[in-house]
């Protein structure tokens, strides 16, 4: 049987969640993008989303609207003094500045990565929140030395 793509607004699809979350404690989400690789492939892996706490920390996955509308999911690379957050996604090198905490629609408690469930504790979950997120310059080099490691192997 072949699988149907069901195409929906994300606007309505993120307010439905918003809402959801005020009743369920959690909520998968597939990821769709590209930008959390290599801890997330985008058609692959999967979060389970929660209702974000009243602090978020460095390395936590947040789910949030930007102010031009769009969704993304990046790590929180750091909290402000002034309570705003700096995002960057896992395969990025530009960090996100400004992203207030009313735009944080959720955090993801754990994934589903590669067929496998990650949370936090277990070490690709920790490695990517604790050692990826500090060495940003190096990642595009790493990322190379990771694909050809961990990437999938032609048969």
């Amino acid at each position: 049987m072949e699988r149907a793509d069901l195409r929906v607004d994300t606007a309505l699809l993120m307010e439905q969640y918003r809402e959801l979350l005020e009743t369920v404690d959690t909520l998968p989400l597939q990821v769709t993008g590209s930008s959390m690789t290599p801890f997330l492939a985008p058609g692959r892996d999967s979060v389970l989303l929660t209702k974000p706490g009243e602090r978020l920390r460095r390395g936590d996955i947040a789910l949030y609207r930007r102010d031009s509308g769009s969704y993304i999911m990046h790590r929180v690379y750091r909290c402000g003094s002034d309570g705003s957050y700096e995002m960057l996604g896992d395969a990025q090198q530009v960090i996100e500045r400004g992203i207030r905490r009313e735009q944080i629609i959720a955090v993801a408690c754990a994934a589903r990565r590669k067929g496998k469930e990650q949370k936090p504790g277990c070490f690709w979950w920790e490695f990517f929140a604790r050692v990826w997120i500090r060495i940003v310059p190096l990642r595009p080099v790493l990322r190379g030395l990771y694909s050809r490691t961990f990437g999938r192997r032609k048969q």
